[in-house]
């Protein structure tokens, strides 16, 4: 497979396992994943396995009424990794940026590991959670949840 060929396959499967997310399901989160993946948080514990990561993500679109948005994905097809930057949305209204580390399971399009990170550490206090000063309406991030 092409370098050019491995990068729009993984830039497929994150985008596909954001809409996954966003649909709340928790066997299509899975699916992303391989059986024994694992997804690390900065605030948080880790959680391994594809069933457990599916289900959890589900809880939190049903209790949480999460949704993220695809803001940028960078690819390297050598070291089957990607990049994604996303905006999150929640029901109470806060909305968190940050940057999440992927990592494929070699030969195949299936997530082995995230890493989460949030533009700061998450305070309480603000609403909207991102960059001091960049110009977010400029560079035509969201603002507020698609519909």
């Amino acid at each position: 497979m092409s370098a050019e060929t491995v990068a729009a396959g993984i830039e497929q499967a994150v985008k596909a396992y954001i809409r996954a997310c966003n649909d709340g399901d928790a066997e299509t989160i899975a699916a992303c994943f391989c059986s024994d993946a694992v997804h690390y948080f900065p605030t948080g514990p880790k959680w391994s396995g594809a069933s457990t990561i599916g289900a959890n993500f589900s809880k939190r679109v049903r209790e949480l009424g999460h949704f993220w948005t695809v803001d940028m994905v960078l690819v390297d097809a050598y070291r089957r990794a990607a990049a994604l930057e996303w905006t999150q949305f929640a029901k109470n209204g806060r909305v968190l940026r940050g940057v999440d580390c992927f990592i494929f399971k070699a030969g195949s399009f299936r997530i082995q590991e995230i890493r989460a990170y949030g533009t700061a550490p998450i305070q309480a206090d603000l609403e909207r959670q991102e960059l001091r000063d960049f110009d977010y309406v400029g560079r035509g991030y969201p603002m507020t949840r698609p519909a």
